[in-house]
């Protein structure tokens, strides 16, 4: 049997696989999805339970909880065969969320995968969230808006003038329902028309066009979105902004375009007096880009201190690898020596998102990591890929826990809260595009620093109709990292 075990700390703001969405926080009751056994594109062999069971045991962070084997029903799909061995610690499982982190696909066929790797790329170059339209007393009405939260240069939606903060609420001169079929369809598929429309706070929906888009196509979505170096008129203070949208370090396994494109622009940062991360849009990534950014960003003083520790079960020896604010990683880049930090945070900001934030304030103290914006999500573990390339799987298990140089994890277990709350649909007039010093989220951060911040009343204009929150295309991003090779025979060097 060809089994290929590959080492990787990867952090996934939703560790399931891509068509099981309809379990999630967001998901209205009106979306439905195929059953897990539909889903199994494999037909398993007793040599996968067996390969499954072993690794699991073995590495799972919570192997003690796997039932025995006389337990096990070897005899289910292999997606549901590998839910049952998972932890009730694994994911989140209360009354507004049911779902586990860690996941199994099928690697025989793009297009088969569970997790549908293919779509990641394949793009009209646009991230929205749907919002399902309700009445008063949160009854649907029949009837959706998908938001634009961001779109990529050099793509079908940049080139047809789609804009963030828009709202799709027709394709194909259809009124969108809020089912599967408008989510995939707005993911990637071929040629279509939409229309779009404002909001003001004034008129509520405004401003109706319609859009012609060209068909989905392989896009390039940078993590490093957007950046620039504001000047306050007010405080006279240069503040570093940077828009990073997910923990990548490059297209392919050996370039490293991204992580050169952060260490470019240390440099260009240097100097400022504040700086603004957006994370907002984040839900995780790969820890060694966490570790670099965090490098960049951290004060002198924490340079060659501990970045992270890294505990596995105690099944493995060493069962704790250190990572630290390493000064090699920054040889082509700076650090910029920073004391204070702002953070602009969402629920959709998760895990290596959340690793920066816990793994700073040790050195920036608590007080000087200042969020702005929603609750964070609250994922403080990590996983590892496993592969079988005879039977094609790949399972991504939960392997270990993240702490900061002061042991704290289970400190955001439930997620940060923001010292400023700020709602983005709550001032839904306001989310202009980055780098607008209105933008509501920046413009908070700016007032903050000047000292003239005061508590922004809610632009939502009265009707009759609310938003319920549906699905979100930043759920894709979260299971598609490139995976680091070796991790745990490096992290100690």
């Amino acid at each position: 049997m060809n089994i290929k075990r590959t080492f990787a700390i990867v952090f996934f703001a939703v560790a399931l696989p891509f068509f099981f969405y309809s379990c999630s926080k967001d998901d209205d009751e009106i979306v439905t999805t195929p059953t897990e056994e539909e889903d199994d594109p494999v037909t398993p062999t007793e040599s996968v339970y067996t390969w499954i069971e072993s690794e699991m045991r073995e590495n799972y962070y919570w192997y003690s909880e796997i039932p025995a084997a006389s337990s096990l029903n070897y005899k289910l799909g292999v997606l549901d065969f590998f839910d049952s061995l998972l932890s009730s610690k694994d994911g989140k499982h209360n009354d507004s969320s049911d779902y586990f982190y860690s996941y199994i696909e099928s690697t025989s066929d793009v297009s088969a995968s569970t997790k549908s790797i293919s779509q990641t790329d394949y793009s009209y170059g646009f991230e929205f969230q749907l919002y399902n339209m309700v009445d008063q007393n949160d009854n649907p009405l029949g009837y959706s808006y998908a938001h634009i939260l961001y779109v990529v240069p050099n793509s079908p939606a940049s080139e047809a003038g789609i804009k963030r903060g828009m709202w799709i609420t027709y394709v194909n001169g259809e009124r969108m329902t809020g089912t599967n079929n408008d989510y995939y369809t707005l993911l990637g598929s071929g040629a279509m028309q939409v229309t779009v429309e404002t909001f003001d706070a004034n008129k509520g929906y405004t401003n109706a066009q319609t859009i012609n888009l060209a068909s989905a196509r392989a896009i390039e979505d940078d993590p490093v979105h957007y950046h620039t170096i504001i000047t306050d008129e007010k405080s006279g203070k240069k503040i570093g902004y940077l828009v990073y949208n997910h923990f990548t370090d490059s297209q392919t396994d050996e370039d490293e375009k991204y992580n050169k494109e952060l260490l470019a622009l240390s440099k260009e940062f240097a100097g400022v007096d504040e700086f603004v991360l957006d994370l907002r849009y984040n839900g995780g990534g790969l820890i060694t880009c966490a570790q670099l950014l965090s490098t960049i960003l951290a004060p002198s003083s924490a340079l060659s201190q501990t970045f992270c520790n890294l505990t596995f079960n105690n099944k493995q020896s060493p069962r704790t690898y250190n990572l630290s604010y390493a000064k090699s990683l920054i040889s082509t880049g700076t650090n910029l020596n920073l004391s204070r930090l702002y953070v602009l945070v969402s629920d959709r900001t998760a895990s290596a998102s959340e690793l920066v934030i816990n793994a700073l304030r040790p050195y920036m103290g608590d007080a000087n990591v200042i969020l702005i914006g929603e609750q964070t999500e609250g994922k403080n573990v990590g996983s590892e890929t496993f592969e079988n390339t005879t039977y094609k799987w790949e399972m991504h298990p939960i392997v270990c826990q993240i702490y900061n140089s002061k042991g704290e994890s289970d400190n955001y277990v439930n997620g940060f809260t923001p010292q400023y709350e700020v709602s983005e649909i709550a001032h839904r007039d306001k989310v202009l595009d980055f780098g607008n010093t209105d933008e509501i989220m920046l413009s908070t951060a700016i007032s903050i620093i000047n000292g003239t911040y005061s508590a922004t009343k809610a632009s939502t204009r009265s009707t009759t109709t609310q938003l319920r929150r549906g699905k979100s295309s930043l759920e894709r991003k979260a299971t598609n990292g490139v995976e680091v090779d070796g991790i745990r025979q490096t992290a100690n060097q």
